[in-house]
């Protein structure tokens, strides 16, 4: 529910433009004040769960977030939406900071594994399956049908959560640190507010201004009374290599969907719907690597199994280099079934690590920064694309005149990102502990 409401109102953007007759520039903050606000959250969400249990925050989240669908089917302008998709962020960090702690605290051992593995498979099929479920939702029934689809979901999964029976752990009730938070907070608006506006003065200054407010973040879990992060995890090289990873992992999530829709309908001539079509190959080899991976860790620790779902991707990501004008379908086909593969096995296996290598009492902030740095690696990864876009293309649209330049454009971004794959696969052979 959460991953495919951040991922399928893309699609429906012109129709709401049009609706309430919003900007460019205001259109675009309906999507990305949705992952901003997420990635704000999902650490101060996580560590409130370990404090006061998992259950209660994730049962307020999912009434929130419904609630917030609710509002943004009904919204009677374009500054509402805006809002109740800010809300609908806070609700889906609550949710999507701690759904992957609670499956762990609650699960035994022998079944915890594969519950993860499903529970991160199915986010990712949200993923994915979302800009091809809010393009059909858009064309038959409306853009609003795209939040209220979400309504019955978000009724269901309360329902259920209700009768769930959650083992408080005994952690001190402490109160969060508000600098911490505060400075979490500004770093993260100021990064990706910096990549969205990468090609000029101000994003580049905004985006070192973020990064800066990184470190004095990480300067303060060392010396605030209650830091947002203990020490014991932030200075940790399983939980700074897992995280770092992950980054890297979940960059070209969104951006190679984005640059293979405009591929496959400008300049291959396919319908939304064949491209759809063809783009769920991905979502469907990611449902079957990340059931499947519960599999293989009778056989293979998770870091090894990451490893393999890096390189994979990184492969996958290679092939789509080689990208042109006359490119055979299946190479895209072919492509897209082995970043599928990465991502099903790596993204399970990361979130096994996150859950595997800690105490119970900090499985909330663990498991919570491991998905902001997933949202902050989406936004980094669409940042690269839309600065190459800017440089080789300008504000020029999609045209048989320059599709030569955005099929170079394109090459570059999944350039970059195998290459960072690549290296970062040498990071889970360094991330175990001397015990």
């Amino acid at each position: 529910m959460v991953a495919y409401i951040s991922s399928s109102v893309n699609i429906a953007l012109p129709e709401i433009g049009e609706t309430f007759a919003l900007n460019s520039i205001f259109l675009g903050w309906i999507p990305t004040s949705y992952l901003l606000f997420t990635g704000i959250f999902l650490i101060p969400f996580g560590k409130i769960a370990d404090n006061y249990g998992k259950k209660k925050i994730m049962t307020y989240g999912i009434i929130i977030f419904t609630l917030a669908s609710i509002l943004s089917a009904a919204a009677p302008s374009g500054t509402i939406l805006l809002i109740s998709r800010i809300l609908q962020a806070v609700g889906g960090a609550m949710i999507f900071g701690n759904v992957y702690s609670l499956i762990a605290s609650v699960f035994k051992k022998k079944d915890k594994s594969r519950a993860l593995s499903v529970s991160v498979g199915v986010s990712y099929v949200g993923l994915s399956t979302g800009p091809i479920l809010g393009g059909f939702l858009t064309q038959f029934l409306g853009w609003r049908s795209i939040f209220a689809f979400a309504v019955p979901f978000g009724v269901a999964a309360l329902l259920i959560l209700l009768k769930l029976e959650e083992k408080l752990e005994d952690n001190e009730n402490e109160n969060i640190s508000l600098i911490s938070t505060s400075v979490f907070a500004l770093s993260l608006i100021g990064i990706m507010v910096g990549f969205s506006e990468i090609t000029t003065y101000f994003g580049v200054i905004t985006l070192i201004l973020g990064s800066l407010g990184v470190l004095i973040f990480i300067w303060l879990q060392k010396i605030v009374k209650n830091p947002l992060i203990h020490p014991k995890l932030l200075f940790d090289r399983v939980y700074i290599i897992n995280n770092l990873t992950s980054l890297v992992n979940y960059a070209p999530g969104i951006f190679t969907i984005f640059l293979l829709t405009l591929y496959l309908q400008n300049i291959k001539g396919l319908s939304p719907d064949q491209a759809g079509l063809l783009l769920s190959v991905q979502s469907v080899f990611i449902a079957i690597f990340s059931i499947s991976e519960s599999k293989l860790l009778k056989f293979l620790w998770p870091r090894f199994i990451a490893a393999i779902g890096m390189a994979l991707t990184a492969v996958g990501l290679t092939l789509l280099v080689f990208l042109g004008e006359n490119t055979n379908l299946w190479l895209i086909v072919v492509a897209l079934a082995v970043i599928g593969s990465g991502y099903g096995l790596s993204a399970s296996s990361s979130t096994q690590i996150s859950v595997g290598y800690f105490e119970n009492k900090f499985y909330g902030v663990s498991t919570a920064t491991l998905n902001t740095m997933r949202v902050v690696g989406q936004m980094m990864g669409m940042g690269v694309t839309l600065a190459v876009l800017n440089i080789f293309m300008g504000q020029s649209p999609l045209t048989p005149s320059n599709y030569t330049s955005f099929i170079e454009a394109s090459k570059i971004p999944f350039l970059i990102f195998a290459i960072l794959c690549y290296i970062s696969i040498y990071g889970y052979f360094i991330i175990r502990r001397k015990n």
